[in-house]
């Protein structure tokens, strides 16, 4: 059995743009460590489609397959792990807007992921809860513009709308996630071995809410790992696991500027690229108000 299998998704719709990025960045950051690669293609009808990023990944050693675009991203990496699961120890799996900050990245969770106790690990990760605030809003409150969310005015149309969200997620969301804080890696950027992946139940995922269940609701990915009593850390650039209570601390996702990931993706480049304010309203939805 070989040891790591890094795992890339590709996905037709996103179009060809994320793929070289993502190569680019996968060239000068191989990883440090020895590895197969993977490409998963979603959603592509015609074989001849795939032409073009044929062409790009021609000078990299890779294997791949297909599966139709059915599902989000972590149903194709179950799809992936359930595949190769007799053949490889551990899976990275990394999504089709992830770009490689580091060089020694892989290495870097590969060290970490063989600690005894430890699941799973991940570049980034979340305490934010859907479940409405949490302990944190009855605290405390954030102030922004009374009129605006992340910084944009909202008309009175949408004030209604957002309204009524507000009110199904006072009923709905307590029920299916915990309150804030609320533990997760996202599922980007994560590695994990085939016999854990293989323990845990995947649902059928067909909305965006199921995704975000999947990702940080009760029965999550994380919840299903640390319920067979295993660890999860984030792992960040300076090369520590760090534990659920001090991911705050680690610089990656949705903190400071972020100087400490190892892998970005459109939701860490989101921040990146936001005003101060929008970085402040980010940065209080994943980690609450510092003390």
């Amino acid at each position: 059995m070989k040891e790591i299998c890094v795992v890339h998704l590709v996905r037709a719709q996103n179009g060809i743009e994320p793929f070289m990025r993502f190569l680019e960045s996968y060239r000068d950051n191989r990883g440090d460590i020895e590895h197969d690669f993977l490409v998963v293609f979603k959603g592509f009808e015609k074989p001849s489609d795939k032409d073009p990023y044929f062409s790009l990944i021609e000078p990299f050693q890779y294997f791949s397959f297909d599966i139709p675009d059915i599902g989000f991203d972590i149903t194709a990496y179950f799809s992936a792990a359930k595949k190769y699961a007799g053949q490889y120890r551990f899976f990275c799996f990394l999504n089709s807007f992830s770009v490689i900050l580091r060089c020694d990245w892989l290495s870097k969770l590969y060290e970490n992921i063989i600690q005894p106790g430890v699941g799973m690990v991940g570049a980034t990760g979340s305490w934010q809860s859907i479940n409405p605030w949490g302990r944190i809003l009855q605290r405390r409150r954030m102030r922004f513009n009374k009129n605006s969310t992340m910084g944009l005015t909202l008309c009175i149309w949408d004030r209604v709308k957002y309204g009524l969200v507000v009110i199904w997620r006072y009923v709905y969301f307590p029920i299916i996630f915990h309150p804030f804080p609320n533990y997760h890696l996202r599922t980007n950027s994560f590695m994990i071995s085939g016999e854990v992946m293989m323990k845990l139940t995947l649902p059928t995922i067909k909305t965006k809410i199921d995704a975000y269940k999947f990702e940080s609701g009760k029965k999550s990915l994380t919840r299903q790992v640390l319920n067979i009593g295993n660890e999860v850390l984030i792992v960040a650039g300076d090369g520590v696991g760090y534990r659920m209570k001090f991911w705050n601390k680690s610089k990656t996702f949705w903190q400071a500027d972020q100087e400490n990931l190892l892998v970005a993706d459109n939701q860490t480049r989101s921040y990146q690229n936001a005003a101060m304010e929008q970085r402040r309203f980010l940065s209080f939805m994943a980690w609450g108000i510092k003390e």
